[in-house]
């Protein structure tokens, strides 16, 4: 879940090295430190089995001192992780601008077109079979191999044939860099934009967006932000510009010192208006996303319905600082308050209209590995038979239970599973079964958020009625606005 105020800042922050006369004249915590360095990298009796021991010394030092229980959002990130997370606030990739997924029948089917990539140019739609790439038959291969195939053929045009409607067609197209964070498209006459996160060019997508959705016709507006966990505040401010009346304020940033700073839209973002706005939200909807919803639920609460589950609750923001050797720390700077004050930190947002998550959504189970072998047997107790029963009951198969206790009915239905999937009728849970059991539950789901999307279609119910749901009471709201009401009088 993050949340970065503005860019990640650009200047380089060098490492200190702590030398014997600098560490003399701090704290006595500071010799201690110096001390025990000294101990482990010159004294410790495995020290010799590290090359690079005055590093790891001082990364783990780096790791534990950001490890803070109260504030889980603040972080040392080395290497890898820094340059993973600058990557995700990036939001860029190199490809046609898809996303895919594989149906129970095994075919590619495209979910969203992210805005000006190659496939949104070339008229490539959401339901789109993808057949071919670069003039190959995609049959029989794997994802990666697809990707791979796609981005060989960077920066050059690519023959490529789908199939809609039963109907081949092939076009053109040319693999680039482009922003996987922004996807938009008709349904009857409203339009839903989807957002995966506020990166650098979010804000600019999702402008050319709403343009092309009310050029269409669009009436209302439906806003996905599930499994939106942040990103840049800029994106956040520029897109709630777009959105709400000149001059409006955005969020409160409550500062370390006791300063409250309002932070408004910007001048030079022309409105749209729509009918009404319609937010898809659920519990990994966080950070920056929740400071849109915050903005449009306080600024025009007429216009505004949430849909889905309670929000992640993030009411923090961070900053980045990097370091010359690609390492970086991030840390808590602020609290953020919704325009009339109220904070929604470890509590979210909850939704006008809930839309209550399938059995099958909400299970978890402890992932399998080969030095942790499953063998759950008929008759048996383990912490992974309770989802292997609700999934094998979702895909078909008539298990009777949804507790640890895996019966011996359940054991008939998995050999029936075992012998669709080809493998072993045995009964008998083991790593290969349940990770088949996985892959097959993972296409499932990819199809009925595509073809039956509980969260979307209730909404679409909700703009066919006109009932739109009062307000839901938000823990902490009447006291917000009290206390907004004495601050400013």
């Amino acid at each position: 879940m993050f949340l970065v105020v503005g860019m990640v800042i650009a200047s380089v922050v060098p490492i200190p090295f702590l030398s014997k006369t600098e560490v003399a004249q701090t704290s006595d915590e500071l010799k201690k430190f110096q001390t025990i360095y000294d101990l482990l990298s010159e004294e410790w009796y495995y020290s010799k089995d590290d090359e690079n021991i005055q590093t790891t010394l001082i990364e783990n030092a780096l790791t534990g001192m950001t490890t803070i229980p109260q504030d889980p959002h603040t972080s040392y990130l080395e290497l890898e992780r820094a340059s993973a997370f600058s990557d995700a606030l990036a939001g860029s990739n190199v490809g046609i601008g898809v996303s895919f997924f594989t149906d129970t029948q095994n075919r590619f089917v495209v979910k969203d077109v992210y805005m000006n990539s190659a496939a949104d140019r070339a008229g490539i739609q959401p339901g789109d079979e993808i057949v071919k790439v670069a003039k190959q038959e995609v049959a029989g291969k794997t994802t990666d191999e697809i990707v791979k195939i796609i981005q060989s053929n960077a920066n050059q045009s690519m023959a490529m044939q789908v199939k809609r409607n039963d109907e081949l067609v092939d076009m053109m197209v040319t693999p680039g860099t482009f922003d996987q964070t922004v996807s938009a498209r008709m349904l009857e006459d409203n339009g839903l934009i989807t957002m995966s996160s506020f990166s650098q060019d979010t804000a600019k997508d999702f402008t050319e967006a709403v343009g092309r959705l009310r050029e269409q016709g669009a009436k209302n507006l439906i806003l996905d932000l599930r499994n939106n966990t942040g990103g840049y505040l800029s994106s956040v401010i520029q897109i709630a510009s777009s959105l709400l009346p000149s001059n409006s304020v955005v969020f409160q940033e409550c500062l370390k010192d006791g300063t409250v700073k309002t932070i408004k839209t910007e001048d030079n973002y022309a409105q749209v208006e729509f009918d009404h706005i319609y937010i898809l939200q659920n519990k990994n909807t966080a950070s920056a996303s929740e400071i849109l919803i915050g903005a449009l639920k306080d600024q025009i609460p007429d216009k505004v319905t949430t849909v889905g589950q309670t929000t992640y609750g993030k009411g923090t923001e961070q900053t980045t600082i990097p370091f010359e050797d690609g390492t970086s720390i991030k840390f808590t700077k602020a609290e953020w308050k919704t325009p009339n004050g109220l904070s929604i930190n470890k509590v979210g947002f909850i939704p006008d209209a809930e839309v209550a998550l399938s059995e099958v959504a909400t299970v978890s189970y402890v992932p399998v590995s080969e030095e942790s072998p499953l063998n759950i047997t008929p008759d048996s107790v383990h912490s992974n038979a309770k989802a292997a029963q609700i999934y094998l009951r979702y895909l078909g198969y008539p298990a009777q239970r949804s507790d640890e206790y895996f019966s011996v009915a359940s054991s008939e239905a998995l050999k029936s599973f075992q012998s669709d999937q080809g493998l072993e009728p045995t009964g008998v849970i083991d790593n290969t079964t349940f990770q088949s059991m996985l892959d097959l539950l993972a296409k499932k789901l990819n199809e009925e958020s595509m073809n039956h999307d509980s969260v979307l279609f209730q909404t679409l119910e909700m703009i066919h009625s006109g009932e739109i749901p009062a307000p839901a009471v938000q823990p902490g709201a009447q006291e917000a606005v009290t206390s907004q009401q004495e601050t400013t009088e």
